[in-house]
């Protein structure tokens, strides 16, 4: 059972991130906690975090950020929901405070983006058609094995609900892609597992896929020794990051251990290879792989990387906003 607490926010709404991958996006944080419960969450590191019982939610998030954005000279592109958290957590207070800030935003002419392991709820649905074109997302998936989501993100929507998020978004008008993020090596990667789910991302119509690896920081090692009590799942999660890589994030955003460099490299080309076969772009994330790829993960998709003809990248902006008065 989690707890649910109002509490009021100290500081700004609209905060960086020292994600790469987020660079020049302001994010939003509707609470602290997330009653999705992802054992292998890297928010259960932060000194803020409250337990995995407990969801501390900013009451006065959408009124603020209302504010923010009217003082500012100029807009930003987009902001980013929830780097620490999910927008679509299954509590009453987390929804309340999405809907409100996001429609504060999409209201001030600034996209919305988000990742989610939740259900999208039909009022959020509306609320994006009638923003076209200004709204991005990532629903999150890496297994269509309902009994192992369950172990590893216990308070998370089902595999169900996730795949219809992304029919449901698209349909919407809302840029969507699944985020495979993290698989974990030889426990959600196999053949038939990958196949499965490359398959259908497709039959859903995602065109892009997101993908990394489990990359362990010490609050992570810790959850996962505490809640998976099979013993020989635990070990198949553990043993391959004994010879692993330890290097900090790309962006400053901390550090951790990675799978060895050839495992991963590996794994990523074969998730190219299964990509190209169900005609999906699959998009290696760079900040927590910087020995083996340096692109972005397209975690948002305010700006996007377009090969000149001399082979160097520019940024493409897809929406162009004014300054606020």
């Amino acid at each position: 059972m989690v707890t649910v607490r109002l509490i009021e926010r100290r500081g700004a709404v609209l905060t960086p991130s020292g994600l790469a991958c987020l660079a020049g996006v302001p994010t939003v944080n509707v609470s602290t906690g997330c009653a999705h419960r992802c054992i292998y969450c890297y928010g259960r590191g932060y000194s803020q975090y409250p337990g995995e019982d407990v969801v501390l939610v900013y009451r006065d998030t959408a009124e603020r950020v209302e504010r923010e954005l009217a003082r500012k000279r100029r807009r930003p592109l987009a902001a980013y929901f929830c780097p620490s958290c999910d927008a679509f957590q299954p509590l009453d207070a987390v929804l309340e405070q999405s809907y409100q800030s996001m429609a504060a935003i999409l209201g001030a002419g600034v996209g919305v983006e988000f990742v989610t392991k939740g259900a999208v709820p039909d009022r959020f649905l509306e609320l994006f058609g009638r923003h076209p074109g200004r709204v991005s997302a990532q629903v999150g998936l890496t297994t269509l094995d309902d009994s192992l989501r369950a172990t590893l993100e216990p308070g998370a929507a089902p595999v169900g609900e996730r795949l219809a998020n992304v029919s449901c978004l698209k349909e919407a008008g809302v840029s969507v892609a699944v985020r495979a993020d993290p698989l974990i090596h030889g426990v959600t990667d196999s053949e038939g597992g990958l196949v499965a789910l490359m398959a259908a991302c497709r039959e859903r119509g995602a065109s892009d896929v997101a993908a990394s690896y489990l990359f362990l920081r010490p609050a992570v090692t810790a959850s996962l020794k505490r809640h998976v009590t099979d013993r020989a799942l635990l070990e198949r999660i553990l043993a391959p990051y004994a010879q692993g890589c330890r290097f900090a994030l790309r962006g400053g955003a901390g550090g951790g251990l990675a799978l060895p460099e050839a495992v991963r490299s590996a794994a990523y080309e074969r998730l190219v290879r299964l990509g190209v076969e169900y005609g999906l772009q699959v998009h290696v994330c760079g900040c927590k792989n910087p020995d083996v790829a340096s692109g972005r993960c397209h975690l948002v998709r305010s700006v996007e990387d377009v090969p000149e003809s001399r082979g160097q990248e520019t940024a493409r902006l897809l929406w162009e906003l004014p300054p606020s008065s």
